[in-house]
């Protein structure tokens, strides 16, 4: 499994889930003093191998194994964009005994839940999430042919610098990251986002009301995605808060990145 330590050994463990793509170099902003944060590739990823077929629930067990190893009893996750369905189920799978906190950010909900997710897919990306239920091969590959292009031109994915994340996407201190990331992210073609795509598409094998771990939800509003995802994750888990930010978009994760923290 590969992964990355941010900050000294402390009593408090953060878990960060990369988006899809991304990869384990995806680190939002400073980590302060008195946090670890942990950072690792899903398998087509990185230097992860590909894991194909893979669930949610492989990703429980790969965070379990990774905390297991690093003699770790208790931690938060946070879930970023495509890393959110899969800190979820890993909330869900260890329970509140390892996990003492869970942040969604700007992250899609199960399309079984969330109120006209399927219709949300549009035209375009819905007949490849029903063919994933079908058959998972041909979905995978249909999603490989989309991200063609990103693949041959990584940051490509990351777009012009223009529009909600333009600030962001322009800021020299970030943008190195940014790109770097989406590098690691596509270095093995599509296996990743093909296989992520796939596990979130599919059954989640439990329902948001069994999550039993404390969440926070954040949603930017200049996101064009996501919006109903994050209102549901926020009615559905118990005892859920939802935050709205009004002044960015997707990437508002790295103007409040010390507010998700927390």
């Amino acid at each position: 499994m590969t992964w990355t330590a941010h900050g000294a050994p402390d009593e408090r463990v953060v878990v960060l889930f990369h988006g899809a793509p991304g990869s384990r170099l995806f680190v939002p902003g400073p980590v302060p003093a008195g946090v670890r944060l942990l950072t690792f590739d899903r398998p087509g990823y990185g230097d992860q191998p590909p894991h194909e077929p893979r669930t949610l629930a492989d990703t429980a067990r790969q965070v379990q194994r990774l905390l297991d190893a690093q003699d770790v009893d208790r931690a938060e996750l946070i879930g970023w964009s495509g890393g959110g369905p899969f800190a979820v189920a890993t909330a869900f799978a260890m329970g509140p005994r390892r996990i003492t906190s869970l942040a969604i950010v700007s992250a899609p909900g199960p399309l079984d839940e969330v109120p006209g997710a399927w219709d949300a897919l549009g035209d375009y990306q819905r007949p490849t999430a029903e063919m994933s239920r079908r058959e998972p091969v041909r979905s995978a590959q249909a999603i490989a042919r989309h991200m063609a292009p990103f693949v041959a031109a990584p940051s490509s994915f990351l777009g012009r610098g223009k529009g909600a994340d333009g600030a962001v996407l322009r800021d020299p201190a970030v943008r190195p990251m940014l790109d770097a990331q989406i590098a690691a992210a596509v270095r093995q073609g599509a296996a990743g986002i093909a296989a992520d795509m796939i596990a979130m598409w599919q059954p989640w094998g439990f329902r948001l009301a069994d999550v039993s771990v404390a969440t926070r939800v954040f949603h930017a509003m200049q996101d064009r995605h996501n919006e109903q995802d994050a209102h549901t994750y926020a009615e559905r888990i118990p005892g859920a808060s939802l935050t709205l930010w009004d002044d960015c978009g997707h990437l508002g994760i790295v103007a409040h990145w010390a507010e998700v923290l927390g």
